[in-house]
């Protein structure tokens, strides 16, 4: 296909209930019934939104597919493998945001638009586009992670481990425990997770998929995975065992909201970007014009200056942010 132009249209994406690309029958992780629809992570948002609107055919990673138990009319495709529908071109990136989760790329020839959603700078790829549509979960000037949020993570658990009691990490969403389950059992420690989590390590299990073991019961584990919107039922999961609570999570960056949980530690360790590692992706993108999603979307889109702006409606922090 042959470009017409380097630019993109500052009205290359629009939103209505999801993000459309405009000239396209491509819409990304919509909130209505779409007959083409990209997902771009399975995480808690995502997947109430996609049980709810019954799209027609779903495109996303084979991960995310299995997490979704999705039973719709299916793509599921490989990263960096493009392919076409009608005449746009399509390829699928890492975002980093968590098992499964993409960015997709969008060429019409016309402009190139990269959705990314969430991302985790540190493992989501970036190749070149007009236009750039990000989420930011995160994006204040307090958002600030430390870089060594795992590390600490580990060695706490490793501590709590060595006086005897279980390490309890709030996490803020199942697939966040995903990914903090697969590094935990990485390092050599067993982990028991919530059902959600156990259900999904399963899910990607039965498709033969990697998928971390995450044991049900607290009884003999290591560290016990929770998501952070279930802490009052974090008592009767953990029964007579003794504990260390940690929040693992950039909401650790939430002051009133650390106080409110009654943790004994908070790490901001998180599967998204800060405002400096959300600033940096978008400014290596290149991209003439950056469309900017989420809580933190008009923190962002000011720190970027005249070629962004927010898309979408108003949305407050919630408890399962990343």
């Amino acid at each position: 296909m042959k470009r017409r132009s380097r630019g993109a249209p500052p009205t290359a994406v629009a939103w209505r209930d999801g993000v459309h690309v405009l000239g396209t029958a491509i819409w990304c992780d919509a909130r209505r019934t779409r007959a083409v629809c990209f997902v771009s992570a399975a995480d808690r948002t995502s997947a109430e939104r996609t049980a709810r609107a019954g799209h027609g055919q779903l495109i996303a990673t084979a991960p995310t597919l299995a997490l979704l138990g999705a039973r719709a009319q299916e793509l599921r495709v490989p990263l960096h493998r493009p392919f076409t529908l009608g005449e746009t071109r399509l390829t699928l990136l890492p975002s980093g945001y968590g098992p499964g989760a993409a960015a997709l790329h969008v060429d019409t020839g016309a402009h190139r638009v990269l959705y990314a959603g969430a991302i985790d700078p540190r493992r989501a790829d970036l190749i070149p586009c007009d236009t750039l549509v990000v989420a930011a979960p995160y994006g204040e000037r307090h958002h600030a992670f430390a870089r060594d949020g795992e590390a600490r993570v580990i060695a706490l658990a490793r501590e709590a481990g060595a006086d005897g009691r279980v390490a309890a990490l709030l996490v803020s969403n199942p697939l966040r425990g995903l990914a903090v389950a697969e590094r935990l059992a990485a390092d050599g420690l067993a982990v028991a997770g919530h059902r959600a989590i156990v259900e999904a390590a399963g899910r990607l299990s039965a498709a033969g998929l990697p998928a971390p073991t995450v044991r049900r019961s607290v009884a003999r584990a290591d560290v016990l995975v929770w998501p952070v919107r279930d802490r009052p039922r974090l008592a009767a999961a953990l029964g007579a065992r003794p504990a260390r609570v940690i929040l693992a999570s950039g909401l650790a960056c939430e002051r009133e909201l650390v106080r409110t949980l009654a943790v004994d530690a908070a790490v901001a360790w998180s599967g998204a970007a800060d405002r400096d590692g959300l600033l940096g992706f978008i400014g290596h993108s290149g991209a003439t014009a950056v469309a900017v999603t989420g809580p933190c979307a008009p923190a962002i889109a000011a720190a970027v200056g005249a070629r962004a702006r927010v898309l979408g409606p108003p949305e407050q922090m919630a408890l399962f942010a990343s």
